[in-house]
């Protein structure tokens, strides 16, 4: 008589784990060291957002250490472009604000 898929007659309790590994399986701890180290210290310039309009033309939202923001086009064929984010909205816990308008405004005049 058949008993379908259940192999070792015991209904999957004691499968062995994958690959021979032993007692753990080989992937026992994947995902468990994707926690920020909340100890980090934040490096400047740091990215803050990229921006991909293709695979040849993106650009890069920095923060400097002073708070300041700037944006960084790279675009196919031209040199890359260093400016100022002058016009930019912060909220009241000083992120800035990436509205679509302005993203797009900031991104297609260049």
């Amino acid at each position: 008589m058949s008993k379908g898929y259940d192999l070792f007659g015991d209904h999957g309790k004691n499968l062995p784990t994958p690959h021979g590994s032993g007692s753990r399986p080989m992937y026992g701890d994947m995902g468990k060291s994707c926690a920020p180290d909340p100890n980090a210290k934040r490096e400047y310039p740091h990215l803050y957002a990229v921006f991909c309009l293709d695979s040849h033309n993106t650009s890069y939202f920095y923060v400097r250490e002073d708070d300041t923001y700037y944006w960084l086009h790279s675009r196919k064929d031209k040199d890359d472009l260093e400016i100022d984010a002058n016009d930019i909205q912060l909220d009241m816990f000083g992120k800035p604000d990436l509205s679509n308008e302005w993203i797009l405004k900031e991104i297609l005049n260049v």
